[in-house]
């Protein structure tokens, strides 16, 4: 892609503003602490339905490590009034499509219909999410299948990388350490009794958070939401895990080496640092698309198009309810890796006492609108922005993000990186031939 020139970050912006304006969500809360957003286009032909359950990986214990997971895989499996054969084949003959996701932080499920269908395919979501039969003959076709997955995943180098990276990034206490796919161990002895009890727990009113957006009737879809998800009894919060900012390394060794059946070196290094509730997730944002966004981006340049030691290389910071994690992945030949992780140590430490130039920040804040603008184009995409931000605890995000980049100065990322950066220690894992 084309690098945008730093003078259209007016431009972007004004539009962005536009946008926001005539598409701006409206919060609702049932009576028994139920979360519900609409953003409504009447222009649009679809609506998005996004039902999230603030509750992931970090919420289990060890014992039960990746239940959240599992039921994400069988929650489309039967109902008292509906069989598996009428959730999401129905959702399909609508024209719709159904599906999930389970991250460290919470589990969604969506569907995307034409607009003319959007009760009834919330309607078919809304039981199958209630009202989980979890039957035993499931269970078990899909403990097979998971346990095939947790095989592959192990043999993608990709996925383990990261995997270790969690583990290896955050202190054994904290609980993002544990894979959101569970262990062979434990997906192996998980009981049905086990998912009707952790669904009992943390499927309750409020950790739900319903998102619509696109096209729909905002009076009947409040009216149906009231009368399914309002009917749940009303419970107290749980409490969650102590998520603390002070996520060290501690005395653990900071680079961790795994040799495996592969023809390149894949590395991944960062660190811990802020959370949902930080305002510094916002020059953190801006310091991963200076550092990695692009083929303008410093280690781009640098690795990939000036002294060819990488084939590829990105620049992330994944936000979660506790500490997120800024971090660079790259993809090399064996014998240029130590030179690549020393080249990517001195560009993080650079930015801690030199001040980025007025070019690469105008930059970085315009590819950020730009990708906020893109994914704010369709009903899913700015479903699915709602609802993240909502269910890690700070909805303000959405409205406020591009404020708040706005306000970025060079010396905010000079300040930031300073902040989380332990150098020379950077949690450093490096999957090798």
């Amino acid at each position: 892609m084309k690098n945008i020139p730093g003078f259209f970050l007016s431009s972007y912006l004004a539009i962005l503003t536009t946008v926001s304006f005539l598409y701006s969500a409206e919060s609702n809360k049932l009576k028994n602490g139920v979360s519900v957003v609409f953003d409504s286009d009447s222009s649009a032909d679809t609506t998005a339905i996004q039902i999230w359950i603030s509750a992931g990986a970090a919420n289990e214990d060890k014992n039960i490590s990746g239940i959240s997971h599992f039921i994400e895989h069988l929650i489309f499996k039967g109902t008292p009034t509906r069989t598996q054969k009428q959730i999401a084949p129905d959702i399909e003959k609508l024209g719709g499509i159904i599906n999930a996701a389970t991250s460290k932080d919470f589990t969604y499920f969506y569907a995307m219909v034409p607009s003319s269908y959007s009760i009834q395919a919330a309607e078919i979501l809304t039981d199958a999410i209630l009202n989980p039969l979890f039957p035993e003959e499931e269970i078990e076709k899909e403990r097979r299948v998971i346990l095939e997955e947790i095989k592959r995943k192990d043999d993608n180098p990709q996925s383990l990388l990261f995997d270790e990276f969690y583990s290896h990034a955050y202190l054994n206490f904290f609980r993002y350490t544990q894979r959101v796919i569970g262990t062979e161990e434990t997906v192996s002895k998980l009981k049905r009794d086990d998912f009707l009890s952790f669904h009992k727990n943390f499927y309750t009113p409020k950790n739900i958070f319903v998102v619509v957006a696109g096209n729909f009737d905002k009076k009947k879809m409040l009216f149906f939401l009231k009368n399914s998800f309002g009917k749940l009894e009303k419970t107290k919060k749980r409490k969650e895990k102590i998520f603390t900012t002070d996520a060290g390394i501690g005395e653990r060794p900071y680079k961790k080496t795994i040799k495996k059946d592969v023809s390149h070196s894949y590395i991944i290094m960062g660190f811990p640092a802020a959370n949902i509730k930080s305002k510094d997730q916002y020059p953190l944002d801006v310091a991963s698309y200076i550092l990695g966004m692009g083929r303008a981006s410093r280690l781009y340049k640098e690795l990939v198009e000036e002294t060819k030691l990488a084939y590829t290389v990105s620049v992330s910071f994944a936000t979660h309810k506790g500490p997120g994690l800024f971090y660079v992945y790259v993809e090399c030949s064996p014998e240029n890796a130590s030179a690549v992780s020393n080249k990517i140590l001195i560009e993080l430490n650079q930015l801690t006492f030199e001040n980025v130039t007025d070019e690469e920040l105008d930059r970085a804040k315009t590819l950020l609108m730009r990708d906020k603008l893109l994914q704010e184009q369709t009903p899913d995409g700015k479903a699915e922005e709602l609802g993240f931000y909502a269910a890690l605890g700070n909805k303000k995000i959405t409205d406020n993000y591009t404020k708040n980049i706005k306000k970025v100065e060079g010396e905010d990322v000079k300040n930031v990186i300073s902040k989380y950066l332990i150098f020379p220690n950077i949690p450093t894992v490096v999957i090798s031939p």
